[in-house]
């Protein structure tokens, strides 16, 4: 796979991160709204606000862009590789101490977390989204799917992400 990211162009950067923090907002309001009625499409729009926040993070903490056929990947990637670095890691290790009520394994995982919720959110995201040969009546996304996805993985993986970029 090509992962793709670039610096982010200073004439570009405010227009990219307003974009992102308008959109990620959007996004969860979205899932949230149609947990009940749309359930499908609350997982679909939760999982956005989840890589919209990341490339919002990753803009504004680093100046990177994410871009490509694999921006998805590429999101995780280098969401995985940022938080490696000295002052977020530490950083990111406190909010994770201070959230293991909000993500059962987040001790487990340690800074690792973060890209292993975007993981999780991208394939319950294509669960949700794409056609499946086992697509039967218990395969279907249900209310129960999208309020555990938005609860467990969706919402704390904003709130922690929210955290970071509001960190200095």
């Amino acid at each position: 796979m090509i992962y793709m990211k670039n610096q982010l162009p200073i004439t570009e950067r405010e227009n990219y991160i307003s974009f992102h923090e308008t959109s990620y907002k959007d996004d969860l309001k979205h899932a949230e709204d149609n947990a009940i009625k749309h359930p499908r499409w609350a997982v679909i729009s939760g999982y956005y606000a989840m890589h919209d926040i990341t490339k919002l993070f990753l803009a504004k903490k680093f100046a990177v862009k994410i871009t490509g056929p694999e921006i998805h990947e590429s999101a995780i990637v280098e969401l995985k590789e940022r938080i490696h670095d000295g002052k977020t890691r530490e950083k990111l290790l406190k909010l994770l101490a201070s959230a293991k009520d909000m993500y059962f394994n987040v001790e487990r995982l340690k800074e690792n977390t973060l890209p292993e919720m975007l993981r999780q959110g991208r394939q319950e995201r294509r669960k949700s989204q794409y056609y499946r040969e086992d697509y039967t009546k218990e395969k279907k996304t249900t209310i129960e799917t999208s309020s555990y996805f938005l609860d467990n993985i969706a919402k704390p993986f904003i709130k922690i992400m929210e955290a970071l970029l509001h960190a200095d």
